[in-house]
């Protein structure tokens, strides 16, 4: 590494002048970096406000179908019969009685002494018309056990081993797969000496299956579980009980209570499916939100100049991760999307309900583009016109409602292909490449500048060094001419 000492002959600071051309050199160089940093703070203004518009758009999203909006809640007069769960049910009154759980049918064999111990000699067991081949190799309780279940798919039938702990305790349990499902057990089993072996044709049926039997408004209703979700539109019902009677009933062989000449009377329970305004109100409530936070992110960017007419509450989290709207401020792309959604706020709904608008029900625009909401004027709607305001939200055969249009709306601005983002991206990466190539083109030139430049300085010393060299010389020489006279 050589080492320079500027300006020893010229007394001149040539490093201070050489870094002062090239500074003056680098200006484009700067101009171009600069750019390049303020493009991609616009990328990351972008990506922060396209976060904002995924928040809206998950809101908006949980209002865009009927089932969504149409919230309902469950009240019963009783769980002691049975539980019930809906989201989106059909509101009404229903008196509902169990008459029978359902359950699946359940036989046991006797007990073994060894689960891995050829037990069983040879043969096959028979499951509902299904052969299941029993040899050497699958002799044992756990062998035979494992042979049923590989053909559970088939015979609909599951075998398990229960340890009773008591002599002989490996007991074999068979089990349908629904209630259902009724099965039979054969077997022709010998032992080595042609003797017949165990005999699975009379293991004991501990339980039968059944079907479960619920009177919904009198009407009979059947289902191979003890949860039936399938009779009333959007509601679950989970069975725990049957229902006690006012009524025996006459007994009839052979013939299920239900369809006695003289049946049981079952008490009801009553179930009431009403709109759940609470859900919806949230729902409501989480979009006026999240519309309000695009809103103040856009108005961020005229603070300084007082065009925020309302002070919004910073987040702790605020300093991490700081606003960006000044960025994009006056920005057309950004414009046009609060342009847009503040169409879909003033658009009526030409839909068969009572309200045609927002406003209808307390979401007003305030003078900064941000929503406020009227809790009063929204719970008197949602308790006295829910169907209206179900109407108004996502639409009805008439017309889509507010959120359809704005989850459309807000699908397009975010796509990922051809969103406002995606768009911007693009664009970044395009000028990025650009960019790179020509700050890659100017330092090399940049750098060859400052070579030269140190070159001329260099030699411009040595130049003046020389002459200070001969000067020095000649002023000897003349000196010592005057010595001599």
């Amino acid at each position: 590494m050589s080492i320079t000492f500027s300006g020893l002959a010229t007394g001149l600071d040539t490093d201070a002048i050489v870094s002062g051309l090239m500074a003056i050199e680098k200006a484009p160089l700067n101009r171009i970096q600069a750019r390049k940093t303020a493009d991609k703070q616009r990328l990351d203004a972008f990506a922060q406000f396209k976060t904002k518009l995924d928040e809206l758009k998950a809101t908006v999203g949980d209002m865009t179908l009927t089932s969504q909006v149409r919230s309902t809640k469950v009240s019963l007069s009783s769980e002691d019969v049975f539980s019930a769960s809906t989201t989106s049910g059909a509101v009404g009154k229903y008196d509902i009685s169990v008459a029978q759980l359902s359950q699946v049918q359940k036989n046991i064999s006797d007990g073994f002494s060894s689960k891995t111990e050829s037990t069983f000699g040879t043969g096959s067991i028979e499951i509902n018309g299904k052969t299941i081949s029993v040899t050497a190799e699958n002799n044992s309780v756990t062998g035979l056990v494992q042979a049923i279940n590989e053909e559970s798919e088939t015979t609909g039938v599951h075998a398990t081993i229960i340890n009773s702990g008591k002599e002989g305790p490996y007991r074999i349990v068979f089990t349908g797969k629904d209630a259902n499902t009724s099965f039979t057990l054969k077997s022709t089993l010998t032992g080595a000496s042609g003797n017949p072996e165990h005999n699975f044709n009379n293991t004991q049926e501990v339980q039968s299956a059944q079907q479960a039997i619920v009177f919904i408004d009198g009407i009979k209703v059947t289902s191979d579980s003890n949860t039936i979700s399938d009779a009333i539109n959007g509601v679950s019902i989970s069975l725990n009980s049957v229902s006690e009677t006012s009524h025996a009933g006459t007994s009839e062989v052979d013939v299920d209570p239900w369809d006695w000449a003289d049946p049981p009377v079952y008490t009801t329970n009553q179930m009431n499916i009403e709109p759940d305004t609470g859900a919806l109100k949230e729902k409501i409530t989480a979009f006026v939100t999240s519309y309000n936070d695009i809103m103040d992110w856009i108005n961020s960017g005229y603070e300084e100049f007082g065009g925020s007419s309302e002070v919004t509450e910073k987040n702790e989290s605020d300093e991490d991760d700081p606003t960006l709207g000044s960025v994009l401020r006056g920005d057309s792309t950004i414009n046009t999307i609060k342009r847009q959604l503040q169409t879909m706020l003033t658009d009526t709904v030409e839909n068969n309900g009572g309200f045609r608008i927002l406003s209808e029900i307390g979401i007003a625009t305030n003078r900064n583009g941000t929503l406020s909401q009227n809790n009063k004027k929204l719970d008197t709607a949602l308790e006295g016109n829910f169907n209206n305001i179900v109407s108004l939200l996502s639409g009805d055969d008439e017309a889509d409602g507010v959120m359809k249009k704005f989850n459309s709306l807000l699908l397009k601005m975010t796509s990922s292909t051809m969103g406002m983002y995606a768009t911007q991206k693009k664009s970044y990466e395009s000028s990025l490449g650009d960019y790179d190539r020509q700050i890659d083109q100017m330092e090399l030139r940049l750098s060859k500048r400052e070579l030269s430049l140190r070159k001329q300085f260099t030699a411009m010393e040595q130049l003046v060094s020389s002459l200070n060299a001969q000067g020095d010389f000649l002023t000897q020489q003349m000196n010592a001419l005057y010595k001599d006279r």
